[in-house]
């Protein structure tokens, strides 16, 4: 029975919790993490399988697809601008890639994690099938991978422009390809409906920060372990 409801109580859930952010928008109240929760709680409370959801609301997961390759509108807009500005995005993406495996292969392990978690932290910040793909080539756990992923989308769709706003951060470009090295997809889509052009380039900071990662992190893991 859930099975056929699904697709719908997502639906209404995430709309209810975009009414509630536009009455009083807390970084807490990010429509994507309230109706996470929101669902968690249900699922927990009703016993009901995590499967049953998955294959009730599997049209979601297939409009992920469009939905991100619609990205690519405000980027073509600003095509101009993004290619005069190309070596800077790509440097900083560069820098963004080893940042963040630097982070979870040499700051981690001072805290206490093993290799696998430090693997599974190496891609957060990059589109979820291409991060799990950098998690296994790591022999990291996939799954935690996926976890930190969206995590890490929320937490920059839901504090990161006030984070840079606090940081005196105003360069519109500077914050699209923060948002966009930091937290993919969900941080972008924030980002688009602040500002076009802050949109246009964490998009593309999102796609190089894809490649890049996907490119250079296994090469440094190999050499690491050497």
């Amino acid at each position: 029975m859930f099975i056929y409801i699904a697709t719908p109580l997502t639906l209404l859930l995430f709309f209810a919790a975009k009414k509630l952010h536009s009455i009083k928008p807390a970084a807490l109240l990010n429509p994507v993490l309230v109706t996470i929760f929101s669902l968690i709680s249900i699922l927990l409370l009703l016993e009901i399988p995590f499967s049953d959801y998955q294959q009730g609301s599997s049209i979601i997961t297939v409009l992920l697809e469009p939905a991100i390759v619609a990205l690519a509108v405000p980027l073509y807009l600003q095509l101009k601008v993004i290619k005069a500005q190309l070596k800077l995005i790509l440097l900083s993406c560069l820098l963004a890639v080893c940042i963040a495996f630097s982070c979870a292969f040499f700051i981690m392990p001072l805290l206490g994690a093993d290799s696998i978690t430090a693997a599974s932290f190496a891609g957060q910040s990059v589109t979820t099938p291409i991060a799990m793909e950098i998690s296994k080539n790591l022999n990291g756990i996939v799954s935690l991978t996926a976890a930190m992923v969206i995590f890490a989308g929320i937490i920059g769709a839901s504090i990161g422009l006030p984070f840079l706003k606090l940081c005196r951060v105003k360069n519109k470009q500077a914050i699209g390809v923060a948002i966009g090295c930091a937290s993919h997809a969900l941080g972008t889509a924030k980002v688009l409906e602040d500002n076009e052009e802050s949109g246009a380039f964490s998009s593309i900071a999102l796609i190089l920060c894809a490649v890049l990662s996907a490119l250079i992190m296994p090469a440094l893991y190999n050499w690491l372990i050497l």
